[in-house]
């Protein structure tokens, strides 16, 4: 039987300051509910990450011949990163990984910072049906109970009819009170 999962999914950048200190910004978060989904998400905030730091050639906001490529003998974090979005082998490696219920990390780091993506499984818990509670036989459920009574009066003559009496002419007066008269 397999265990219901939803993955804790964030993106981490760490880097020191120049006090000297680390300071860890989180980048994005969310939670997937398959395994798929969150990696994904994961390829989608890799791909963003490198275009941020090494943008192509192509890029539109950049002037035509402003950006040319360059070789790096060593692979820095935008490579590793577009690296591991474009591996099959990689991504399948991933996706079993998380399935099987183990964290996966992928960590590229330079001299000045490390970005971490990570996808954490979580377990749900099943869901357990509340104890059944019988009601006591003397109390009946909403629908079941007889209708309120009404408090409204019935056929009375409305209040206004006695202010206004006094203000009518006489013929008006006669037609109002036969007509609010009691019967």
């Amino acid at each position: 039987m397999s265990v219901a999962r939803f993955y804790n999914v964030t993106v981490v950048c760490e880097g020191p300051t120049v006090d000297g200190t680390l300071v860890r910004v989180v980048l994005a978060a969310r939670q997937a509910v398959t395994a798929d989904a969150a990696l994904a998400f994961l390829r989608q905030q890799a791909r963003r990450i490198a275009n941020g730091l090494d943008p192509g050639p192509g890029a539109g906001w950049a002037p035509r011949g402003t950006l040319t490529p360059v070789w790096s003998p060593d692979p820095d974090v935008p490579t590793r990163l577009r690296l591991w979005c474009h591996t099959p082998q990689a991504q399948k490696a991933a996706r079993e990984r998380l399935l099987a219920g183990a964290e996966f990390r992928l960590s590229a780091d330079d001299f000045s910072e490390r970005y971490t993506l990570r996808a954490l499984p979580v377990p749900v818990p099943p869901y357990r049906r509340p104890p059944y509670r019988p009601q006591p036989a003397h109390i009946l459920p909403r629908h079941a109970q007889p209708p309120a009574r009404s408090r409204r009066r019935r056929h009375r003559k409305p209040r206004w009819i006695d202010r206004i009496r006094l203000r009518l002419p006489f013929p008006f007066r006669r037609r109002a009170r036969e007509r609010y008269a009691p019967r």
